[in-house]
């Protein structure tokens, strides 16, 4: 007795569109703390976060993302970094719009399976979405910070963190034939 499997054309396989997220519940940041993404301040100005994200598959990331609490002013760059502190892409200086979910296309990016970090500086202390984990477990869960980092530098001076923050960071993806 034979079953029938649906097959599906290669394009619509090639075109799956997804998002992958430092608050995807099995990334590191995620794992430290398991409490809904809420409005949290941006611990100092200037500053950036880089978090450690996987990519599961081969995919071209053409969108980012972060929320916005209700905070007013202040402007932000997404970027995304290889793990030896390397700036593949990012977004450049984005105007915050407060409470709201903060998008920016971008040009098509490649990425392959393995680790990156995910990297977000904000020129002010208003608030993005993101958790507040209990003091070291972000830098256990490989969250590293930089100071003066707006906008994001071509290469990351990774050190470890003492913030509790890990934010939001959205990478919007649609998959690649390889």
């Amino acid at each position: 007795m034979s079953h029938y499997v649906q097959g599906y054309p290669v394009e619509v396989i090639a075109n799956r569109q997804f998002t992958v997220s430092t608050m995807n519940s099995n990334m590191p940041g995620r794992s430290a703390n398991n409490s809904t993404p809420a409005s949290q301040a941006w611990l100092a100005a200037n500053e950036a976060i880089y978090v450690p994200i996987f990519f599961t598959d081969p995919c071209i990331v053409y969108r980012v993302g972060v929320g916005a609490g209700g905070t007013a002013g202040g402007n932000f760059d997404i970027g995304l970094y290889d793990m030896a502190g390397t700036k593949l892409q990012s977004t450049g200086t984005q105007v915050r719009t407060l409470s709201a979910f903060n998008q920016v296309d971008w040009t098509d990016l490649t990425v392959f399976p393995g680790w990156y970090y995910a990297a977000l500086s904000a020129d002010s202390t208003a608030n993005y979405s993101g958790v507040a984990p209990a003091a070291g477990l972000c830098e256990a869960a490989g969250v590293c910070k930089q100071a003066t980092a707006f906008t994001l530098p071509a290469t990351a001076t990774l050190t470890r963190t003492d913030r509790a923050l890990i934010p939001g960071i959205v990478f919007t993806v649609r998959s690649i034939a390889v």
